[in-house]
């Protein structure tokens, strides 16, 4: 009997102590939260900003010293080629135009009345009433007369050009931008009066980091938002990539520049308005992705930690597009499968655990 009583005193210790240290082995479990992964759309983009530039902007100055008598266009004001904007005093081209203009009328009348001299001399020469000597002489007066009238023709060319200097003219359609002088003022050639920038050839300038060059492309289309517009979203086509470098001091060293098309899809930007610029390099419609939390990353590879018979298992994972908290996984996982979410905590492979909520 005491020995059937010992018996069961050993078998109730040994009982005990199992399910002691059964409970102190779930305690020690760690609890973890599950991340299923899922098939979506993934993209690569780089955010930068962007401006409204046009290359076509010129500044008119004066081109002849004076004293300016009419300013016609204003800051804003809207202008077509040839249109003039301005002008200075053109009393004194105007009478240098009617001079030159006389000279020329009095050589040309000069060169009517020589040649028909010569022409009688000639006729009457072939019936010998004139001597060779003075025909040729007769000639001779008519090419002076000839050459005064070219002189005069070109002193006359001189004077229109210098007339027209006097009127600042538009080069194309465009809008005025900045009035540097007014009516009265005296300027002398080389002034600035206006700065203008044409209605057409406007486009998206952005600088982006070095860093990224092999992945810009002509062709990539960017999407853009404007904080004058925020709820307009639009896209564009990048048509050019600088072949330089910027690498001064300022606050765009170590980039390049890039230029987008700028359609009619666009709001009605102002030149030199920013915008907000996201330029696509990479994208998958279905793939399958993690966050970034539950990935563990090494020079050597890749690797997330999954549950196998509730303790942690760390496999190898290549991986693909990025964004701003996915990672796209090329290989080692399936969709729907639990990967637990790290959140940069170091587990020991094989550690017990205990499986918590889902993360969707």
């Amino acid at each position: 009997m005491k020995k059937i009583l010992l018996l069961v005193v050993v078998v109730i210790i040994i009982l005990t102590m199992g399910v002691g240290s059964w409970m102190r082995y779930q305690d020690d479990a760690i609890e973890v939260k599950l991340i299923a992964v899922e098939a979506d759309s993934i993209e690569s983009v780089i955010r930068v900003t962007g401006r409204i530039i046009n290359d076509r902007t010129v500044t008119m100055t004066a081109l002849v010293n004076g004293q300016i008598q009419g300013m016609l266009v204003n800051k804003g004001d809207r202008v077509k080629a040839d249109q003039v904007l301005a002008f200075l005093d053109k009393r004194e081209a105007d009478a240098l135009v009617t001079k030159a203009t006389a000279v020329v009328a009095r050589e040309r009348q000069a060169v009517d009345e020589t040649t028909r001299k010569w022409e009688r001399l000639r006729e009457i020469s072939l019936t010998g009433g004139v001597t060779t000597q003075a025909t040729e002489d007769a000639k001779a007066l008519l090419n002076a007369a000839r050459t005064r009238l070219q002189v005069a023709k070109a002193e006359q060319r001189v004077a229109q050009i210098h007339r027209e200097k006097v009127d600042v003219t538009a080069p194309w359609d465009g809008v005025i931008i900045q009035k540097s002088a007014e009516q009265g003022q005296w300027v002398e050639a080389g002034i600035e009066l206006f700065t203008l920038v044409a209605e057409e050839g406007r486009e998206i300038e952005a600088n982006v980091d070095a860093g990224d060059s092999g992945v810009i492309e002509i062709g990539q289309t960017v999407s853009l938002v404007s904080d004058a517009f925020p709820e307009r979203r639009w896209n564009e086509t990048i048509h050019w990539i600088s072949p330089a470098i910027i690498s001064d001091n300022n606050a765009v060293a170590n980039s390049f520049a890039v230029r987008t098309t700028l359609s009619s899809d666009a709001p009605p930007l102002l030149l030199g308005q920013q915008m907000d610029i996201e330029i696509r390099t990479a994208y998958n419609k279905k793939a399958l992705k993690l966050p970034y939390t539950a990935l563990i990353e090494s020079a050597q590879m890749t690797q997330v930690a999954i549950v196998e018979n509730n303790k942690v298992k760390y496999i190898p994972v290549t991986t693909g597009i990025e964004d701003f908290t996915h990672v796209e996984i090329l290989t080692g996982l399936v969709e729907g499968d639990l990967i637990i979410d790290l959140r940069g905590k170091s587990l020991k492979e094989g550690r017990s655990i205990k499986t918590g909520t889902r993360n969707n």
